[in-house]
């Protein structure tokens, strides 16, 4: 099973002059967790998670994980939400993107989401424009479809058949 076979077509996609206002309502209306940030071309250029739309309320992100208890005020922290909504996409994205291709094996693009902790990849064509994103649930999805769905019809009727022969 090929990625192009389980992929997503449907791909919302920002620019990287986009607005964090945008990048968020994008995020938590349509309940994705990340957006591929592209250029003119349709080419990948960074992709924004919903982490990288949290860390810049962080002064010091690292510090608050290390010291969960004493770090900043949080109050304060809500409070830079004004200034963060400044910011766009270029400002937030992560350049570095884990991306697959068409034609990779789905489960070596699950295995690449698994190693690196990422619930989706975007999917790019030969000319490294964004065409599609595989999530882990499209993977899991068509493999219970193409697989555990015919053991489980089948084992539905044999049990069909054996409850005729009573």
């Amino acid at each position: 099973m090929k990625v192009h076979e389980v992929m997503s077509l449907r791909v919302v996609t920002v620019y990287d002059k986009s607005k964090l206002k945008d990048l968020w309502k994008a995020i938590f209306k349509l309940h994705i967790h990340a957006l591929p940030v592209v250029d003119a071309k349709n080419r990948l250029v960074g992709i924004v998670s919903e982490e990288d739309l949290l860390k810049p309320l962080y002064s010091n992100y690292q510090q608050y994980i290390e010291d969960f208890v004493s770090a900043s005020d949080f109050e304060e922290m809500e409070g830079k939400i004004v200034e963060v909504a400044k910011l766009l996409a270029k400002d937030v994205m992560c350049p570095r993107v884990i991306f697959t291709r068409v034609d990779t094996p789905a489960m070596r693009a699950l295995s690449r989401m698994l190693v690196r902790n990422v619930h989706q990849l975007p999917v790019l064509d030969n000319k490294d424009r964004i065409v599609g994103m595989i999530t882990k649930g499209d993977i899991f999805d068509a493999l219970f479809r193409r697989h555990l769905k015919k053991h489980t019809n089948q084992s539905v009727r044999e049990s069909k058949k054996r409850t005729k022969k009573k």
